[in-house]
């Protein structure tokens, strides 16, 4: 049953994003180049918050702080990747199929999204996966009846798309300097905090079905997040239909 519950576990972690690059981000050349950087910023970030974990000896126990100082530099390598977009937006529009598009910021923000989504998904999974090739099962704290091998995989994939979508609404809400700009920033933040935090319910052995609220709370945020694409969507196609209307 090993092979079974490995293969199983890596469809769900890593079905998505597969079919996302393939159908998607392996069309493009400009798309893998975008990933490929956003990957590398992603992998930094992980790179400084190993290196303060390591030294922070006295608090490696700790996973609530763990997670303040990892967060914070995912966010802050996330601003500062926009920002080097922000300085080549002009030659990637020219390359892209559509240079005048009002969308291409958001497509930029949504493939950028998907290298930190793969970047995270590897390195946060990949050894749990490994080890559900053994002979025994770890079974999850607060949750008895599932294999953590599982409830890992589900989380892994919710936050690949999570990331998608936090990218795709923090770059729309970087490129304004209005509160409509600042709230999405801000909610990106905040959701990728709390997402995070809620993931600490997996193990926990005080809350019965832990795992079952942490996935439903990360789906929510996911919801959400989808809610304000749609929104900024909504907003870029009013924006050339509003302007041919005054024009005419």
């Amino acid at each position: 049953m090993s092979l079974y519950t490995f293969f199983g576990c890596l469809l769900i972690a890593y079905g998505p994003i597969l079919s996302i690059f393939f159908l998607y981000i392996a069309q493009s050349a400009q798309h893998v180049l975008v990933t490929v950087a956003s990957a590398f910023f992603c992998l930094i970030a992980l790179l400084f918050s190993s290196v303060i974990w390591y030294l922070a000896k006295t608090v490696q126990s700790t996973l609530t702080i763990s997670i303040v100082y990892s967060v914070a530099i995912q966010e802050i390598f996330r601003w500062c990747y926009f920002l080097l977009l922000q300085r080549s937006e002009a030659g990637l529009n020219m390359i892209t199929r559509h240079p005048t598009s009002p969308y291409n910021k958001l497509e930029f923000g949504f493939v950028a999204g998907y290298g930190y989504a793969l970047a995270t998904s590897l390195i946060s999974y990949i050894s749990i996966l490994v080890e559900s090739i053994g002979p025994g099962v770890i079974m999850c704290p607060s949750c008895p009846n599932a294999s953590l091998f599982l409830i890992s995989a589900v989380t892994t994939t919710l936050f690949s798309l999570l990331h998608m979508a936090w990218m795709t609404v923090a770059f729309d809400g970087y490129s304004k300097r209005s509160w409509s700009g600042y709230g999405k920033v801000a909610w990106v933040i905040l959701s990728h905090f709390g997402a995070s935090y809620a993931t600490l319910m997996n193990t926990s052995t005080t809350i019965a079905y832990g795992c079952v609220y942490a996935v439903v709370m990360e789906l929510i945020i996911l919801l959400i997040s989808c809610v304000l694409i749609g929104h900024s969507l909504k907003l870029k196609l009013s924006v050339p239909t509003a302007s041919h209307q005054h024009s005419s």
